[in-house]
């Protein structure tokens, strides 16, 4: 089986994680700070690629279409 070229998404927040839980003093405080950032770029990243998977939103419905609807029934 062919070894993968590349580290998975969850595979970099995993590592990155471990940088910003760092307690022997290994890493710096600027170093967990950009651990703490690309992490959250690579969660907004996974973010919107699971969006695109879901595919595109249906389309709403124009607002002059809307606007000759009758108000809404009450129910008192």
């Amino acid at each position: 089986m062919a070894r993968k070229k590349f580290l998975s998404i969850e595979e970099k927040r995993s590592w990155l994680a471990g940088i910003f839980r760092d307690t022997s003093g290994e890493y710096s405080q600027a170093d967990k700070f950009k651990a703490m950032i690309e992490d959250t770029r690579l969660a907004m990243l996974e973010a919107e690629s699971g969006k695109e998977a879901q595919g595109p939103a249906p389309p709403g419905m124009p607002a002059e279409l809307l606007a000759h609807l009758p108000p809404p029934l009450r129910n008192d």
